[in-house]
């Protein structure tokens, strides 16, 4: 029975040290320019070394990091987000690797939204199968090359609401599975593809962060469609909606956040895009779930955190989920139903603009458990 990957402790120890080591050293002093009661915007960089071991890829090394800015001419405005960048990169000592780079920008007093984001590799990945019935000991390894884009462009029509297009594409190429005979007849992804989808976004947000927000309330709309129109060989309609809720308790030094998120899709959607447990959408779901040990057409999540303050910079977690993938076979939602519990710490490396390095383990209800670590929260 294959293991599912898990981070070792060489990787906890090199995040948190180079995280904290680069948050102290990278912190912007305070414009001289700057009156008394406008400061300008202190910009933030997190950088960090990484190294793991699983079977799959032996030794990995990589770096990431992430900068928290404003754009120029709106530092000294309250009113205008955060941007940020953020990249990263790996490779492992059986020749795998993978880069990334990614951005959330916002123009002055939030007019133009641009959040987009670039990927491409070759990494091995474990196909369990579809459907929520999945066992670990189905597993099967297969390896292939991608490049994937994703660009949304919102336009702000009201004080909190936004509108616009959003762009999402994918090749995947060199597909190598481990034991063809047991590849499912007629599998939409088997032996890869060019995936290629637009349509529209709205969303309303009048949360007081987008990276650890403590109060107010997020909804976002998505419906992209795919075709050969656009240069897809898979056709298929794809819909989400992502809506939170953040509640502030105990003289507002902690937090109840809510979170609920639901997936779907047409019949033709390839294995590469099909609705995962443990993916990173618009939000994190169900962190520390090996991504796709279960897949299919469908996903309903529903996430709670309760989020403490300790003292100081460093504060605390406790989380739990419930949701499931379904859509195939004749599946639903209520068909073995997952959960997921866990907790974790907290240290918020910009008091001025918070912004929290997460370390958090996670227990399941199907015997698995796992570490997943970030800056900002899951959702």
């Amino acid at each position: 029975m294959r293991r599912l990957p898990r981070l070792t402790s060489a990787f906890l120890s090199a995040f948190l040290l180079g995280a904290l080591a680069a948050a102290a050293a990278a912190q912007s002093p305070v414009d001289s320019t700057a009156t008394d009661t406008t400061r300008r915007y202190r910009n933030r960089l997190i950088a960090f070394p990484f190294v793991s071991y699983t079977p799959q890829t032996r030794w990995l090394f990589g770096a990431g990091g992430r900068y928290q800015f404003k754009w120029p001419t709106a530092r000294a405005d309250s009113g205008t987000r955060p941007s940020q960048l953020t990249a990263g990169g790996a490779y492992t000592t059986k020749g795998q690797w993978g880069v990334s780079i990614g951005t959330s920008l916002y123009l002055p007093r939030n007019r133009w939204w641009l959040a987009g984001g670039l990927g491409a590799g070759f990494f091995p990945a474990t196909y369990y199968g579809v459907g929520p019935r999945t066992r670990v000991a189905d597993g099967l390894l297969i390896e292939q090359h991608f490049l994937a884009a994703d660009v949304r462009i919102l336009r702000r029509l009201r004080s909190d609401f936004s509108a616009g297009v959003h762009y999402r594409g994918g090749s995947y190429t060199g597909v190598k599975w481990e034991d063809t005979t047991r590849i499912p007849p007629g599998l939409s992804g088997a032996t890869g593809g060019q995936l290629s989808g637009a349509g529209v976004v709205g969303q309303v947000d009048n949360r007081n962060s987008t990276t650890t927000p403590t109060h107010g309330h997020y909804l976002l709309v998505d419906l992209l469609r795919y075709g050969s129109w656009i240069g897809s060989d898979f056709s298929y309609t794809s819909a989400a909606v992502d809506a939170r809720m953040y509640l502030p308790v105990r003289h507002r030094k902690d937090v109840i956040a809510l979170a609920l998120y639901g997936q779907w899709n047409g019949a033709e959607v390839p294995i590469q895009a099909m609705a995962m447990l443990g993916g990173v959408t618009t939000q994190e779901l169900m962190r520390g779930v090996y991504l796709g040990r279960f897949r299919d057409r469908h996903q309903l999540v529903a996430q709670a955190d309760y989020r403490g303050h300790l003292k100081g910079r460093f504060g605390y977690v406790v989380y739990g989920s419930a949701g499931n993938v379904y859509g195939s076979g004749g599946s639903t939602l209520f068909d073995r139903l997952k959960f997921t519990y866990g907790a974790g710490m907290r240290f918020d490396i910009n008091p001025s603009d918070p912004l929290n390095i997460r370390v958090d383990y996670t227990f399941t209800s199907f015997g698995s458990r796992g570490l997943s670590l970030g800056a900002g929260e899951a959702f």
